[in-house]
């Protein structure tokens, strides 16, 4: 199961439909509540995923999209795993701040079902 999206870095820059696949899906309490932590992997494109030899070297490094946080309810009837992607399949917006203190977003956007 994977995704495509639209995707801007920290730094601006706009990617086109790249990869997007869930990795580490973890259910944890936090004070009273819990929550339904998740990761992703980005790549450029499913064939740069698939390949065995450059997967790692070819991660889109985003460290401003990769990890998401949502509500969870313990009496939930869909796996861990589903509630993340549809989760993801959201517009998801993370602003940051620069070197010079400017707010910039990065942001998922687009999102497609593979």
């Amino acid at each position: 199961m994977a995704i495509t999206a639209n995707m801007t870095t920290p730094e601006g820059i706009d990617l086109t439909d790249v990869y997007v696949r869930v990795t580490s899906v973890y259910v944890k309490k936090i004070e009273s509540d819990w929550k339904l932590t998740y990761g992703v992997l980005i790549y450029k494109d499913k064939d740069t995923r698939d390949d065995a030899e450059k997967e790692k070297s070819m991660r889109i490094k985003n460290n401003h999209v990769d990890q998401f946080q949502i509500d969870y309810n313990l009496d939930a009837t869909d796996n861990p795993v589903k509630l993340a992607y549809a989760d993801l399949k959201t517009e998801k917006v993370k602003s940051t701040t620069d070197r010079e203190g400017n707010t910039i977003a990065a942001l998922l956007s687009n999102v497609k079902d593979v």
